[in-house]
Formats: C-alpha cells, sequence, structure tokens
C-alpha cells in the first residue's frame, strides 16, 4: 500500500544492476561487477553505493568488489583493499583480484609478484591472464604477459595474453576495449612473436 503523495524512488540501470550483483550467485555471480559503475550511477545513489561496497567487501570479503574501492570517495578504498590484502591467502582468486586493483591504481611492481604468486599457485588461473590483459599498458605487465604467451600450455590463458599484447600494441586501431580483441580469434590464433619464430628454426 502507497502512502497518498509519496514518490516512488527510479534508479538508474546501472544501480540496480549494482544491488542484483551483491545477491548474485553461480553464473550471475561470475558476471561481476560492472568497473565504470560510478559513471553510470547517479550523485545521489553513490553514497548508498558506497556504503554497500565497503560493508561488502570488508566484512563479507567480497573481493570481487575490489575493483571498485580506488574509485570510493567516502572511504579510504586503497587502505582497505592494503589490510584484506594481508588477510587472504595465496594462491586464492580473492589476492588476485585485490592485488590486480592495488597494481592498477598503484603501478607498485609488489603487486604484480602477489598477481604471479598467485596464478603459479592456481590450477585455473584463467580469471587472472584476463585481469593482467586488462592491465596490459601498465608498466611491467607486457613482459609478463609474453611469458605467458610463450611458456603457458593453456590456451586459454595465451589467447589473453595475446588479447593484452595486441590492445597495448594498438595492432587494432579501433579496439577501445582489449576484450573486443576476443572477437578476432583468427588473429589471435595466428599471432606470433619474432623470439617465438626464431625459437622453432
Amino acid at each position: 500500500m502507497k502512502l497518498f503523495g509519496r514518490k516512488e524512488i527510479k534508479h538508474s540501470e546501472a544501480y540496480t544492476d549494482f544491488k542484483a550483483q551483491l545477491k548474485a550467485v553461480g553464473r550471475q555471480r561470475m558476471e561481476g561487477y560492472d568497473p565504470n559503475l560510478f559513471d553510470k550511477i547517479t550523485e545521489q545513489e553513490r553514497s548508498e553505493v558506497e556504503k554497500d561496497i565497503w560493508n561488502h567487501f570488508m566484512n563479507k570479503n567480497d573481493a570481487d568488489l575490489a575493483v571498485l574501492m580506488p574509485a570510493l570517495k567516502n572511504y579510504d578504498g586503497i587502505a582497505a583493499l592494503k589490510k584484506k590484502l594481508a588477510e587472504f591467502t595465496i594462491p586464492s582468486y580473492g589476492s588476485a583480484d585485490i592485488a590486480l586493483a592495488l597494481f592498477e591504481a598503484t603501478e607498485e611492481e609488489k603487486y604484480l609478484d602477489i598477481i604471479m604468486d598467485n596464478y603459479r599457485g592456481l590450477a585455473v588461473n584463467t580469471p587472472i591472464a584476463v585481469g593482467l590483459a586488462g592491465l596490459a599498458k601498465k608498466p611491467g605487465v607486457y613482459d609478463l604477459l609474453v611469458d605467458i604467451y610463450l611458456h603457458d600450455k593453456d590456451e586459454a590463458n595465451r589467447i589473453q595474453a595475446v588479447v593484452g599484447m595486441l590492445w597495448r600494441d594498438r595492432k587494432l586501431n579501433s579496439v577501445n576495449d582489449p576484450m573486443e580483441i576476443a572477437d578476432k580469434i583468427d588473429l589471435i590464433r595466428a599471432f606470433k612473436l619474432d623470439s617465438e619464430e626464431e625459437g622453432n628454426q
């Protein structure tokens, strides 16, 4: 029953999607949070969204939210990430997610080391390769992608390495997001590094 004269609050689509993702399980949970969330919600929604992010990250250990923590205005997201990083075991996806977020925000090499410790320790590490591909333009990441491409036997990981390298090198001028390159599977499969070709001669 609605009270007379009360206006129903209309929220942005991004806000609604974020709230749904907080409760998501299974396949929907795997979709993750929109890293551009704060560009899509209204200023009126921001305070509540930040409170949700903080509570779920700090109190429920939702490491998927790490990607949003550096953009918080009402909380010290970087300090919180550093604190939580020490609480997560290596290897774990949570540790990897937090280290990826910290490296993107700070470009400190020690976080790359933690990312790679998780990469080497997890049996299924393609999500970390995806994260590195998205950071391909950051210092130090390109060499890691080359190493994955040359030495990892997992084709999915090798493909992600190529995605990151092609994106960084602007081999496809129209591509703004590394994941768009994934549609160019023929180009990816045909990709060869000079060092790889020399090794096969």
